[in-house]
């Protein structure tokens, strides 16, 4: 009862919060649907009850805000029914159509409890957003802008949008770790909340510090996982969704699931389903490079031998017919002795005069034709010495070619190779030291070389 003191009739603070129970039971007697945005769940694992904050915004400013409470009975349903029919929970940055009834505690004061959530309404706004966004950046022309950036042939400075306790980080290191070195790769962490309330505002202010200083980085990639289909709404705002898509550099998406595609994931330069998958696919880059390095070498080196040998062969050539020419010119001249000896029957004079001619006008012709023979061989092995010196694998290796070698001996054929085989690449400048991990045979060679020989 309440108390009178003059003509005051003063009331207790709890019979005052009676009366509003009491008002509010006798009003709202029935439950009723109510529309609004979950801007947080505050989810209390222990008790399994949610007491979320409910709000209205009107030009992204609140003008109405209550709170929700959540019994743990009809959380269960309601996670239940949003991962059947949405495929992720509930979760905070919605809104929902809910249905709800007016509960008043003299302590906690009014509260709307929520008794089930319409869940075709959250899914139906959700692919709204996703279908608006998709037109929107189509029609502004930028849908396909990251996609058709160009990637750089060894991308080996990577800005990564994640954090360093993201299970799909540690996905995409254990892939990538082996390699790091052995490529010279180099990441930097940006981190930033990846699903629900604040996913979008984090990334993208990433997202515009990596721009500030793009040209240190090849990619961006944005990496997520472990958190199953668990608030990928973030990942269709518009917003975000412009960033990546005009962004300057190719930006690659790894961020864990296995429906439907996201916006981001759509006009991104390149999207894994998984973090693992999308190390898988940033490691391929390298090494088909890497493999088509080692057989250009290989043809190097198999070219270089053959045309050495070449060479060895044609002045071998040379020198046989440089010796056979000089046996010759002495041959002719011994026949000319011979001749003389045959003529003695004319007088000592006459033999004499007639010898001394011959025989000068043998020797100058000997030796007018020896030294204008050696004269031309000279120059022709200057020529071959040149060509030698070019073909060298010296030379060859200044102008960026290589070639490997297994221990001391020059690698020509995919046929010595085998995996795990430790090789040695010759540059100009160095040795590298390496292993093989795989070795695939040209079968189409093969099979020419193997149809040229029956045909012959």
């Amino acid at each position: 009862m309440p108390e009178r003191t003059g003509d005051k009739v003063i009331f207790s603070l709890l019979e005052v919060c009676n009366s509003i129970k009491k008002t509010l039971d006798t009003r709202y007697t029935s439950r009723f649907w109510v529309r609004a945005e979950l801007m947080k769940l505050n989810y209390y694992k222990y008790s399994g009850h949610a007491y979320p904050d409910l709000v209205q915004k009107d030009d992204g400013r609140i003008v109405a805000q209550l709170k929700g409470i959540i019994w743990k009975s009809d959380l269960l349903k309601i996670q239940s029914a949003f991962q059947r029919n949405v495929n992720q929970p509930l979760t905070e940055g919605i809104e929902i159509l809910f249905e709800a009834s007016i509960t008043y505690d003299a302590v906690h004061g009014l509260s709307l409890r929520i008794h089930q959530i319409d869940t075709t309404f959250s899914l139906g706004l959700i692919e709204k957003e996703k279908i608006q966004t998709i037109e929107r950046l189509k029609n502004e022309g930028i849908f396909e802008a990251n996609k058709n950036k160009s990637i750089r042939e060894l991308p080996k400075n990577v800005a990564i949008i994640s954090v360093e306790t993201s299970k799909g980080w540690a996905d995409f290191r254990q892939v990538i770790e082996p390699y790091i070195s052995y490529y010279g790769l180099f990441f930097m962490m940006f981190p930033a909340l990846l699903q629900g309330e604040g996913a979008v505002s984090t990334i993208r202010e990433q997202l515009r510090r990596i721009q500030s200083v793009a040209k240190e980085f090849d990619m961006v990639m944005i990496i997520r996982g472990g958190g199953g289909e668990a608030g990928l709404s973030c990942y269709n705002n518009y917003d975000l969704c412009h960033d990546i898509a005009t962004f300057p550099i190719p930006v690659l998406t790894g961020i864990g699931h296995s429906t439907n595609l996201t916006v981001a994931e759509m006009v991104a330069y390149y999207n894994a389903i998984t973090p693992t998958a999308l190390a898988e696919y940033y490691l391929n880059i390298f090494k088909t490079r890497e493999s088509e390095l080692v057989w250009t070498a290989d043809s190097i080196s198999k070219y270089t031998s053959l045309h050495i040998q070449q060479q060895k062969n044609h002045l071998n050539n040379l020198l046989t017919h440089l010796k056979n020419s000089s046996t010759r010119q002495l041959s002719s001249m011994k026949s000319a002795i011979e001749q003389t000896v045959e003529n003695m029957h004319l007088s000592t004079q006459q033999v004499f005069q007639w010898h001394t001619s011959t025989l000068t006008e043998a020797i100058e012709k000997i030796q007018k034709n020896f030294v204008a023979y050696v004269s031309n061989q000279q120059k022709e092995l200057q020529t071959i010495t040149r060509i030698i010196r070019i073909q060298h694998p010296e030379n060859i290796l200044k102008k960026g070619y290589a070639y490997l070698l297994a221990g001391e001996t020059a690698i020509k054929s995919v046929s010595q190779l085998f995996k795990n085989q430790e090789i040695t690449l010759v540059l100009k400048d160095g040795r590298a030291l390496g292993k093989i991990l795989h070795v695939e045979k040209n079968t189409t060679n093969e099979q020419e070389k193997e149809e040229t020989r029956t045909d012959n």
